[in-house]
């Protein structure tokens, strides 16, 4: 695509969400228009009546492991992965520049990075926990509201797009905890010149061995499989999609 162009590129979630953070990484030199959507089922809306060109859509998590519904989502929309990046996920702990962690009484963010931060959390169990629809969401409402007892977790983009502190950096509790985003697209495109991986989705009929048989293939063309997952084909009793 041309770096002339401007590029709209739907994300699950807002501005200074990790998806947002991913899309600039992977177009760095490219003129983005980010449109938000509260939730992925909406992404894909975004995508397949064309008011977004291309979305990115976390995939993967090294610790809460896979986004099942987005496969789902992939398939029942025909879509295609066209590349995918992986962003290494830092949690800090932002509330509004005069507060201090012992004016802080609740803490809100999305329930994922909540959980990913408990070992913190449990330091101060006298905060009231919020589970909200997004970081970058969070980090906007603390902002809003302008009370130094509200805080959020949330990232470092969105401290600096809504102007606050940044009370305690990196509180996750994994300090390898990474998400895998795909870059999905309507149409069938190009894959990069240097790709060397593909995700891909089979259904197999339910007889012995059918199964096997995809893999001896796999097998056969020296190929190496770095995951195997299944999904009930609704309203077929006993078959799989297999990705």
């Amino acid at each position: 695509m041309s770096n002339e162009k401007t590029l709209k590129v739907a994300i699950q979630g807002y501005p200074g969400s990790f998806h947002d953070v991913a899309a600039k990484r992977y177009w760095p030199d490219q003129s983005l228009t980010l449109i938000p959507a509260d939730s992925f089922d909406i992404l894909a809306d975004l995508l397949r009546d064309g008011t977004a060109d291309v979305a990115v859509m976390a995939i993967e998590n090294s610790i809460a492991g896979t986004i099942l519904q987005n496969y789902r989502i992939l398939r029942e929309n025909g879509f295609w992965v066209s590349g995918e990046i992986y962003l290494r996920i830092k949690h800090n702990l932002l509330a509004i520049n005069s507060a201090s962690i012992e004016d802080i009484k609740e803490v809100a963010s999305h329930p994922m990075a909540i959980n990913q931060c408990r070992q913190f959390l449990s330091h101060y169990p006298h905060w009231k926990l919020i589970e909200s629809e997004d970081t970058a969401l969070s980090a906007k409402i603390v902002a809003d509201k302008g009370k130094v007892s509200k805080a959020c977790i949330a990232s470092t983009v969105a401290a600096e797009l809504y102007g606050l502190q940044v009370l305690q950096p990196s509180i996750e509790t994994s300090k390898t905890n990474y998400t895998r985003f795909f870059i999905v697209t309507k149409e069938k495109t190009a894959p990069p010149t240097d790709a060397d991986k593909a995700s891909i989705y089979i259904r197999v009929q339910d007889k012995k061995g059918q199964l096997l048989k995809v893999l001896q293939v796999i097998q056969q063309h020296d190929l190496n499989m770095s995951k195997l997952q299944s999904f009930p084909v609704v309203g077929s009793f006993r078959e799989y999609f297999f990705t």
